[in-house]
């Protein structure tokens, strides 16, 4: 067997390893990508095509985090958003200084469970 052989031979052998395992299935209703997040839930959700105008952002956590920043990306550029952490919680209101009107928007958010840093993002579309 030549080298070359031995190379094919272990490409194969992972690929049919690889082919063997099965992912874990997100919930119904969460995207692959939100299932190893601590954000349980959004409001707007992930994907969501909502009618607007939107005045707040909800965020869920699971298990409950201090949430350090929020930032909304959409048609007008960049709008952080002030935070008011007192502690791991579960749940986040956060009104919005000016309502979101027409177009794509992205939420990039940060938060910390016992120090420990986490953050993610999702995008919604506001018709």
């Amino acid at each position: 067997m030549t080298v070359l052989d031995r190379r094919l031979a272990a490409m194969l052998t992972l690929i049919v390893l690889g082919g063997c395992t099965q992912p874990v299935p997100a919930p119904p209703g969460v995207h692959a990508a939100e299932a190893n997040s601590i954000l349980a839930r959004s409001s707007p959700s992930n994907g969501a095509s909502v009618a607007g105008p939107v005045r707040r952002i909800d965020l869920d956590f699971n298990p409950p985090a201090r949430l350090g920043e929020v930032t909304v990306n959409g048609p007008d550029g960049m709008m952080p958003m002030m935070v008011s952490a007192v502690g791991e919680v579960a749940h986040y209101e956060l009104p919005l200084s000016s309502d979101l009107g027409p177009g794509a928007y992205r939420v990039d958010w940060k938060a910390s469970i016992a120090g420990a840093p986490s953050q993610g993002s999702f995008a919604f579309t506001v018709r």
